[in-house]
């Protein structure tokens, strides 16, 4: 329920703050008051785009303050969003463009906050009238009034799976399968590699093996001269084994001794490393052309895929035997795509048989409702029908076709409502509608923008006294021109213009008892008010 409306710096609107009862409210005034201006900046606050040509130079804030149900606590949990009973939605715009989105002062996107907004409160603007000839709008009417929500998301979330299968046989089959040569060419790659049997960073060892040994003589004779330094008589480990003998003699040197051994350890491993590398490097298993020809292989494999290193084998591999498998597999990866379609298929068949048997479960309670609500505003010749047919195509709302079908003169066969219904039928069916969707909704604001449009007289307060059946369940706010109507609600809201400091101003005023009879009254007679059509003010409040 909407509680409270600020409006700043919006068009005509300085600084606007709006008290709202929980039942039903009319605003009325003058064209071009300002009214559309206060539905204008509601449908902001809920989400939809600016109009910067209603902005100033100053910051515009739109703030509702709303009383909510404990069960979206589920949505507040699912966006980190705290829960308050008194929820605060807020929009500020500089006078560039630039939005903020705010739930109980937490930042949120655009489509956090319009998520919210369309579980709270719905305006049905002049325009939305021409909704109810839309099919689609149809059937969700349809499934408001049959509490179709859960059946139709269990629905929606097969098609999601099986326009994806549809989409991955569409891949697969545009894809470039292997031809026959390439095939071939691909399995020779593969042997290929595979006999190679490269290693991550092979080319990278043996570029340094290679330049070790087109020094292998140098090297060599560097070895051979270390180890004879170290081993030969009266050289270094000879000499030291004979300091190693005389600090033998003294414990003095027993500590020198150590290390003196340690020493002649670590020598002694030097010179079998020495020897062992010598060996290596003159021993008939080496050979630099083998390495030189296993090198040039490696690059050659490299070159040809246009990779840059050995690391990169690993991932060519799995690509060219992905198309390998494709290839050889084809139709078989093929039928387990098709079958994947027809099991998301039949799961579809299921669930729409489900939601068409609910819809036409509901239909003859529907029409019968709307049927005795057309007549208690004026129509009682009013025959209406739906029509239900299936069109054997998966849409996001089922395989039903569905038509609204109208007659409001005896012996005149219903028609299509695109076809024959006037503008003052149209507004009373819809009204019909909220009036049967409001049971079902929990959204419990409801906002009517001259949904009386095309209708006078007894018909308006007809309309008038739906519309007020309507506000015991839900918060309803009525924009209205006509007086039956304005007479019919708890609470009157006028809207009009001031001019201060040069300045064109809208504002509002909650109407007390005495200023509702002058309100309706001139909404009767118009600028002049007349005795007469106070008189009738009164005795239309009176009703």
């Amino acid at each position: 329920m909407l509680l409270n409306l600020n409006i700043k710096n919006y068009a005509l609107i300085e600084d606007l703050d709006i008290n709202f009862s929980d039942s039903f409210t009319v605003i009325s005034g003058d064209t071009g008051s300002g009214k559309s201006i206060i539905l204008d900046a509601i449908s902001l606050l809920l989400g939809s785009r600016v109009d910067k040509k209603k902005l100033g130079s100053k910051k515009c804030i739109v703030e509702g303050s709303f009383k909510i149900s404990s069960d979206l606590k589920f949505f507040f949990n699912d966006n980190d969003l705290d829960f308050e009973k008194i929820t605060c939605i807020r929009r500020e715009i500089n006078n560039i463009g630039k939005i903020r989105n705010f739930i109980n002062d937490t930042p949120v996107n655009l489509s956090t906050l319009s998520n919210l907004s369309s579980k709270i409160i719905e305006i049905h603007a002049q325009h939305h009238n021409l909704l109810i000839k839309n099919k689609i709008e149809q059937l969700n009417i349809i499934d408001k009034i049959a509490e179709n929500s859960s059946t139709l998301s269990d629905y929606r979330k097969v098609l999601e799976k099986f326009i994806s299968y549809e989409n991955e046989l569409g891949d697969f089959e545009s894809r470039k399968k292997l031809s026959d040569d390439d095939y071939k060419l691909y399995k020779y790659y593969l042997q290929e590699i595979l006999d190679a049997d490269i290693k991550e960073d092979e080319e990278i060892d043996l570029e340094r093996e290679i330049n070790l040994y087109e020094n292998i003589n140098q090297i060599v004779e560097i070895t051979q001269v270390s180890n004879h330094l170290l081993n030969k008589e009266n050289y270094v480990l000879d000499l030291l084994n004979k300091i190693k003998f005389s600090f033998s003699k003294f414990s003095q040197f027993d500590e020198l001794n150590k290390r003196i051994n340690s020493s002649i350890i670590d020598l002694n491993d030097i010179s079998h490393e020495l020897s062992d590398l010598e060996q290596e490097l003159t021993s008939d298993g080496f050979s630099l052309e083998n390495k030189i020809e296993r090198f040039d292989l490696i690059n050659k494999i490299l070159k040809k895929h246009n990779l840059t290193s050995s690391k990169e084998i690993n991932h060519l591999l799995q690509k060219i035997e992905k198309e390998i498998k494709i290839y050889e597999n084809f139709e078989l990866e093929k039928s387990k795509i098709i079958l994947n379609i027809k099991k998301a298929k039949d799961k579809l068949i299921v669930n729409s048989s489900l939601l068409t048997k609910s819809r036409l479960k509901t239909i003859p309670f529907f029409e019968k409702e709307i049927t005795k609500l057309l007549k208690t505003l004026g129509m009682p010749h009013a025959i209406f029908k739906v029509k239900l047919g299936v069109s054997h195509i998966f849409n996001k709302n089922g395989v039903d076709d569905i038509s609204f079908e109208f007659s409001s003169n005896p012996g005149v066969k219903e028609q299509d409502i695109s076809k024959i219904a006037s503008g003052g039928e149209i507004s009373r069916l819809v009204l019909a509608l909220k009036y049967i969707v409001s049971v079902k909704s929990n959204i419990k604001t409801i906002i009517f923008d001259e949904i009386d449009t095309g209708v006078s007289g007894k018909i308006a307060s007809f309309m008038g006294d739906l519309m007020r059946s309507i506000s015991k369940q839900n918060q309803l706010i009525s924009v209205t021109h006509l007086p039956q109507i304005a007479s019919k609600s708890d609470e009157h809201i006028k809207v009009f213009k001031v001019v201060k400091e040069n300045k064109t101003r809208t504002e509002i005023k909650v109407l007390e008892k005495d200023e509702r009879v002058l309100e309706v009254a001139r909404l009767l007679s118009g600028k002049k008010i007349s005795n007469a059509a106070i008189t009738n003010a009164k005795e239309l409040l009176n009703q």
